[in-house]
């Protein structure tokens, strides 16, 4: 009975999307803010951000509407695969090497790129600071996010929880060693912390993921996204939002 009302309700709200090109197509976001990236929505102001300047600006160029909605990152890439969201905004490519990932993901042109840094509490960890050092330390992140070496690139296992504020409170009270952030969400963060971060550890190009019956799509996205490099626009949006060109 509980598998029969679950299913009912995911079809009720996530229903599967026909296939071919559609005027409404649903991104998936996480149900937190992510500053500069996203807000989330208020009774008196929409979300706001770099990612949703770039898609409805994107938009308003191809002639279709994204609709947003916040969801648990994991329900996020499991929506994805089943076809009921269409875009996931801001992914490299190598975080979404699932099976069902590589067989149902398109992507597009890159929006824009992310420097990732590591977190760490200084009273928990040793200097002097290198990849080797957290190695043999004990991550934490935020569940459905990809857990990467530092080292090696492999996926390794981590402490999971719900939200990027959970980490930070984990790590301010010294309950996991480190967690590795955008360097965009973290920046402002730090201030009388208690925190450090290293330098870069790893630049990704993000981009558009899209399921692949958005196939026909993908040509006017990318042709929008290369207009808007070429004109400055995204140079602009970036600006406004980093307070640094791209």
């Amino acid at each position: 009975m509980r598998r029969f009302l679950y299913l009912t309700v995911m079809c009720i709200f996530f229903p599967t999307k026909a296939s071919g090109v559609a005027n409404i197509l649903d991104v998936g976001l996480m149900n937190q803010g992510r500053p500069p990236y996203y807000s989330l929505p208020t009774d008196t102001e929409p979300t706001k951000g770099l990612y949703i300047d770039i898609l409805d600006e994107i938009g308003r160029k191809i002639g279709i509407e994204f609709r947003y909605l916040f969801l648990p990152q994991a329900r996020i890439r499991h929506l994805m695969n089943h076809y009921r969201l269409d875009v996931e905004p801001g992914i490299a490519e190598e975080w979404r090497i699932e099976p069902a990932e590589l067989e149902n993901s398109i992507y597009s042109r890159s929006i824009l790129t992310s420097s990732e840094v590591v977190v760490y509490n200084p009273k928990r960890v040793q200097k002097p600071i290198n990849r080797n050092t957290f190695n043999a330390l004990t991550s934490c992140s935020v569940l459905g996010f990809s857990k990467l070496n530092l080292a090696t690139g492999k996926e390794v296992k981590s402490q999971d929880v719900l939200t990027e504020l959970q980490i930070f409170k984990l790590l301010q009270n010294q309950r996991c060693d480190f967690a590795v952030f955008p360097e965009d969400v973290i920046a402002s963060k730090l201030v009388n912390s208690g925190l450090m971060a290293t330098d870069s550890i790893h630049v990704f190009s993000l981009k558009l993921r899209l399921t692949n019956q958005h196939l026909g799509l993908l040509p006017s996205i990318n042709t929008a996204i290369d207009n808007m490099v070429k004109s400055g626009v995204m140079a602009n949006i970036i600006i406004k939002h980093r307070g640094l060109n791209e």
